[in-house]
Order: structure tokens, then sequence, then C-alpha cells
């Protein structure tokens, strides 16, 4: 392919065709056009001579009528933030994957939706307020306030860090293709290649004789050679919230066993056993994300079945 004019051509998905940009594939498909008919080229990609040959029908003209914004959309890929820096724009926000000084890694702390961390740093911080003046007022001592206070702490690390990634300005150009790390699939696929379906929600990447460590859904395409660092840290922060469980369960029978009936004291041990409850749920919540990451960032060991489709959803 490196020798072929831009144009749209058969890249091993059945019934779609992908444009060819005269360097590398690029992101944008079609479906085979119907007889004596063709595709629109590209927004981005001006008119081209009809001399080439590529197996489905190339575009002659450009379509004129494209939307703005469609036009300053930069492709999935990895792109330069700073020196020594590429880091993965998904085709719509900065994510937290990065190849930095040659080492493929990911941010602790940049997490999908920058809303929720500011949500949960408040909560905390609330509590923490709340369990302070409730200490002050009535003369009791706890360390609770100080883990409510730590637990805001990380949550608003997480937020601060994720807000200060999707602030990086929209990347422009052509991707890069570190050689760390294996880019999107393009020339290098043979038949059969695709997104096929391994959830109903996600989809991987094979190229026609291997699973690819790219997988696409909701949140748009991601890469996965992160994955050991990825479930390990979900399993720390299981264990990390199962212990603050068993710490906030054993506070709150001590505190019930010495409150000698003081209204209080008995209401502040209730508190501390219904919040141990509470930390049990979200350590089984994210046992079951674990679960469910595993299977969507562990390369599976089959190759594909059925056909591809265009984004790897699973049919309904």
């Amino acid at each position: 392919m490196s020798n072929a004019r831009p144009g749209w051509y058969d890249a091993g998905t059945p019934g779609r065709v992908r444009w060819w940009d005269g360097a590398q594939w690029t992101a944008h498909e079609a479906p085979v056009p119907a007889s004596g008919a063709q595709p629109a080229a590209p927004p981005s990609t001006a008119a081209q001579p009809a001399d080439a040959h590529p197996v489905a029908a190339q575009v002659a003209t450009a379509q004129t009528a494209a939307a703005p914004q469609e036009q300053a959309v930069a492709q999935p890929g990895w792109y330069p933030t700073r020196a020594g820096e590429l880091r993965w724009w998904d085709g719509r926000v900065w994510t937290g994957s990065r190849v930095r000084d040659g080492r493929p890694g990911i941010d602790w702390a940049t997490i999908e939706q920058p809303t929720l961390p500011w949500v949960a740093g408040t909560i905390f911080l609330a509590l923490a307020a709340m369990q302070t003046v409730s200490g002050i007022a009535f003369g009791g001592v706890s360390i609770m306030p100080v883990l409510w206070l730590v637990l805001s702490g990380l949550w608003f690390a997480m937020a601060i860090q994720t807000t200060l990634v999707r602030r990086i300005p929209a990347p422009t150009g052509t991707p890069e293709a570190p050689a760390v790390v294996r880019p999107l699939p393009g020339e290098a696929d043979g038949p059969g290649a695709g997104w096929y379906a391994i959830s109903r929600q996600a989809g991987r990447w094979w190229t026609g004789t291997r699973w690819a460590d790219y997988v696409t859904s909701r949140f748009g395409v991601r890469p996965t050679f992160h994955a050991a660092q990825a479930l390990l840290t979900l399993r720390i922060v299981a264990f990390a919230i199962a212990a603050l469980a068993v710490f906030v369960l054993v506070a709150g029978i001590v505190v019930l066993a010495v409150a000698g009936g003081e209204t209080v004291r008995t209401a502040i041990g209730w508190v501390l056993v219904i919040g141990a409850v509470v930390f049990a749920g979200l350590t089984a919540l994210v046992l079951a994300m674990a679960r469910t990451q595993t299977r969507l960032l562990l390369l599976p060991t089959d190759p594909p079945a059925g056909v591809p489709t265009a984004d790897g959803a699973r049919p309904a």
C-alpha cells in the first residue's frame, strides 16, 4: 500500500472500505458503494485523480459541504503533548494513556469522567467537616475526620489531574506511531481484520492474525497495553476499601460497647457500623469492576467468531 494513491480500499472488513491518505490508513470508513455510486471523500481530503487502482471506487471530488467541526477533529492516535511524551487522543478527549521517555504507562489519577471525583471529594470533605464539628460540640475524639479528609484529598487529586489532562489543547496534524506500542492497525491488516465484539458494549481490533492492544467502547478507542497495571491498581483499591471497612466496623463496635446508653455515642457507633456496610458494598463494586475490566483489558486467547462490525458492539 505504500505506493498507492489516496482512495477507498478494502481493508479486510466485509462490506466496508477504508480511506488510504497516500501514506497511512485513516479512521474513516464507509460502506462498499453500490454499482455506479461512490462514497464521499473524508472532509479533510482534497480531490484526487481517478487513475489509481483502489478496490472500491476512488473519489473524484471532495465533499465541500462538510461540517466545520468535523474538519477540526483529529483522528485517534498518539500525539506529542510535551517534550518526551506522547499521549493517546481518542478522537474526542485526551486520555490517561501515555508513552513517556519511550516507556508506556497510564496516569494513576486520570479517569474517564472528571465530574465524579469533584463530587466525591466534596462529599468526603463535608463528612470530615461534620464529624469535626460534632466532635468539638460533644467532646468526642475520633480519627474519622482525618480519614474522610484523606479520601477527599485523593478524589480532589484525581479531579485536578483529569481536568488538567482534558484542558491540553486538541492535537493537530497526524498521529505518531511509537515503536514501543503497536499503533491502531492499518497497513499490516489482513483478511478478516476489523472490530469484533468482546462484550455488549465493547469491541477489540483483530488484525487478521492477532488481537491488537486497542478496544472501542462508548468512551472511544483506547489502548490496553497497561492492562496489568490497571488491574493491579483496581485490586489495591479494593483491598484498601475493604481494610477501611473493617477498621470502621471495629471502631463502631467499640463505640457501641462503651456508649453505656449515652445517646450521642450510641448514634456515632451506629453511624460507623452503617459506614462499614457502605464500604463493604464499595469493595464488592470495585471487585466486580475488576472482573469486568479483566475481560475488557486482557487479550482474548481465541480468535474472533462471527463477522466484524463498524464499532465492535455486539448486536442486541
